[in-house]
């Protein structure tokens, strides 16, 4: 058994049977390295079958060293000691001609699965794993909540679909996503696929939402690179709705709503003190005044915006292990349209169509308190029945010691 670097066929054919991160994949490999980005692909091979694989890069830092990076990897069985200690000393081994002050790992591991309150719901017994960072050197970098612009989220909010039909993954979801997706399928929402000739819409839809809930958003390359390397395997989902049959079916409960007054009222001329009924003409009334309401709005907006009008977008990396739900945008006018629920379920859908087990709604800050910076997203995501996987978080390890040192106090001086 020994460390290796991989051929980009070797890395690529073991990446896609064993469960990994769009991060190591052949199509960020050919992303970074076409950006000019020192990027390798490292493992470990018993004689010739692989048994671990990563693509690791290379970043200058003050000006002389550098810093290598794993991004979600390595991909192997961490249980697995003797491949474990072969692949971190050999990457230690490898890095050190190469001028590396100090290595960032961030395995995509999970350690707890917890409900959105928080509470652990099953613990996956991997202790060990940061005793065996430890035994070679390696310092956990501290179990971080929130979003960093450099640092992965530790916290994804994810769907099992593993041996689940449509059916049962919809029967699954809370009554609020269950009626948000059966109000959009009804009344004239339709998906459509953006590519790179039309992504702007995407991004205009991202640039709106992050400026009003003032959240820090990647710049326009990194979904233009993305989609421009990984192809197919990213979608760009963007949800319409088609105003006339918007309208048309406004029209049609309007006019079923308006049979069961005029039933009732028949009912009550019978029977002028009969209760009930009169309780059920005043709530069909006022179901009757926001029907016509919807109405009115629906028509406003055939005659300002056209047969079309765009609601919502967002952006998928699909991967043979999961759909990630990676970003996605609303305009704040049209909310109450649903389209956003109308994406997430015909994404899942997708995902049971091509077998993928498991759907990442991604990332979550950890704080799970109605304080939280992200409280309404994280309540979105649970109402779909998704748990929440929390990852082990990153090692570091310096591969020059003394040169760390004084980076790490030059950046103590500075903060």
């Amino acid at each position: 058994m020994q460390f290796t670097e991989l051929t980009l066929d070797e890395f690529n054919d073991y990446t896609k049977i064993h469960f990994s991160h769009f991060t190591q994949m052949e199509q960020n490999y050919k992303l970074k390295t076409d950006s000019g980005i020192e990027t390798y692909l490292v493992g470990v091979k018993d004689n010739e079958e692989v048994k671990a694989a990563c693509l690791v890069t290379l970043t200058p830092v003050m000006k002389v060293f550098k810093y290598a990076y794993t991004n979600r990897g390595p991909v192997l069985d961490y249980s697995d000691e003797a491949v474990f200690n072969t692949f971190f000393e050999g990457l230690t081994k490898f890095l050190k001609p190469k001028k590396v002050m100090y290595l960032r790992v961030d395995p995509y591991e999970v350690i707890n699965k917890r409900n959105h309150e928080g509470e652990i719901i099953e613990s996956m017994n991997n202790d060990y794993i940061f005793d065996n960072f430890k035994a070679l050197g390696y310092a956990h970098d501290g179990f971080r909540n929130g979003f960093d612009p450099v640092v992965q989220v530790r916290w994804h909010s994810v769907l099992d679909l593993k041996d689940k039909d449509k059916k049962e993954v919809f029967d699954d979801m809370d009554n609020l996503r269950r009626r948000n997706i059966k109000k959009a399928e009804k009344h004239g929402l339709h998906i459509k696929y953006l590519d790179l000739d039309n992504i702007d819409i995407f991004r205009k839809f991202m640039k709106d939402t992050s400026e009003m809930k003032e959240f820090f958003d990647r710049d326009d390359s990194f979904y233009i690179d993305r989609k421009r390397y990984f192809k197919d395997q990213v979608m760009i989902p963007m949800v319409y709705v088609d105003l006339e049959d918007y309208n048309a079916s406004i029209a049609e409960d309007k006019a079923k709503l308006q049979k069961n007054i005029d039933k009732v009222g028949r009912a009550l001329e019978r029977d002028p003190d009969n209760e009930k009924n009169q309780n059920k003409v005043k709530n069909l009334t006022e179901q009757l005044v926001n029907i016509d309401a919807k109405l009115t709005e629906g028509e406003s907006l055939l005659q300002t915006h056209g047969k079309e009008l765009p609601l919502s977008s967002a952006y998928f990396i699909v991967t043979p292990h999961e759909v990630t739900y990676l970003s996605g945008g609303t305009d704040n006018d049209f909310r109450h349209f649903a389209g956003s629920y109308l994406i997430q379920w015909t994404m899942i859908q997708y995902a049971l169509e091509q077998d993928i087990d498991q759907y990442n709604f991604y990332g979550i800050s950890g704080d799970f308190t109605e304080n939280a910076e992200d409280y309404g997203v994280i309540q979105f995501k649970k109402g779909f029945n998704a748990v929440v996987n929390e990852y082990i978080g990153d090692f570091i390890k310096p591969i020059n010691g003394a040169a760390y040192k004084v980076y790490t106090g030059l950046n103590k001086l500075r903060n």
